[in-house]
């Protein structure tokens, strides 16, 4: 999409103008232009447009080995508009502020810091050191296939590599260790080896099964849970999801019913101990007598002199 206006124009001069005016406009969004498609654009002839790229704008763009034409490197911005919204999407920001519209945020930015109207206060995110230099190998190894080798946990494993994965401030490396997806912390992983000489097919289910989450409990069994959640919490299960594919009904008296999909008795209870007195796990009896059982258990070793 383009962010000049067009208008009628009558001279000669005029129409050159707004022509490179508009393919100028194109290109510093980081678009790749075809000149068959500019010349039906602009209503001229394909040799027009040649000049307008070869000529009018030798020096300024280039053709690339598609035989599109694009900006020169020395000529493009630090990051084209357009990968503004996909960094955005990437970084799990896109939905962050309630009006996500480039001139709503370019106005935004112009601003000094201390006149701004928004204010983001940054999530706690692992520091990971020495690890920091696996993330360029680990992602070269997920686009090229290849498998990797590395110590975890003191056992060495082999895995095949899939997806990185943040979830809440921790870094994850998404891998088959033999036939089983897991989850690596790549906080946790040492000794990292890329074996680019033995490649693997990735699995289009592991792909689909990684974009289906949204969590990183990889697990092909999950259990219905079922809470009760009081009044005087519903507003903050009701505002976003705490748990995975969460769902509620909401009763006559405030209190919710709260069901999730949950892979691991240790993906619920920190949120259920978050909210104590006010969550209760109804369903599976089993994990609020364990729950329970680890309460009394706390409050035993505290009493103890």
């Amino acid at each position: 999409m383009t962010v000049f206006s067009e208008r009628k124009v009558s001279s000669k001069g005029e129409k050159l103008a707004q022509r490179i005016s508009g393919i100028l406009a194109q290109l510093h969004q980081g678009n790749h232009l075809d000149k068959h498609v500019l010349a039906d654009r602009f209503q001229v002839d394909v040799r027009t447009i040649e000049r307008d790229l070869a000529e009018r704008l030798d020096g300024i763009v280039e053709r690339n080995a598609q035989g599109h034409w694009q900006l020169v490197h020395a000529a493009r911005g630090a990051i084209p508009a357009r990968h503004l919204t996909e960094y955005a999407r990437l970084s799990g920001t896109q939905h962050l502020f309630p009006d996500s519209s480039r001139p709503y945020l370019l106005q935004q930015l112009d601003k000094p810091g201390n006149r701004r109207t928004m204010q983001v206060q940054p999530a706690a995110t692992e520091d990971l050191g020495a690890t920091t230099p696996y993330f360029a190998r680990l992602a070269a190894a997920i686009d090229h296939c290849f498998e990797c080798r590395f110590e975890y946990k003191g056992k060495v494993r082999r895995v095949q590599p899939y997806r990185l994965i943040h979830k809440q401030g921790i870094w994850y490396l998404a891998a088959t260790d033999g036939e089983r997806l897991k989850n690596f912390s790549v906080a946790l992983v040492t000794g990292l080896e890329v074996d680019d000489g033995c490649r693997f097919s990735p699995k289009p289910e592991h792909h689909d099964y990684i974009d289906g989450k949204d969590d990183v409990w990889f697990t092909s069994e999950t259990v219905e849970v079922i809470l009760r959640v009081a009044p005087v919490a519903a507003h903050y299960f009701t505002r976003r999801a705490l748990l995975p594919r969460q769902r509620h009904r909401v009763h006559a008296d405030g209190s919710l019913i709260v069901t999730s999909q949950i892979s691991h008795l240790q993906q619920l209870l920190p949120v259920v101990r978050y909210w104590l007195p006010h969550v209760r796990i109804v369903q599976p009896t089993q994990w609020h007598e364990h729950l329970v059982s680890e309460l009394k258990q706390a409050l035993e070793l505290w009493d103890l002199p």
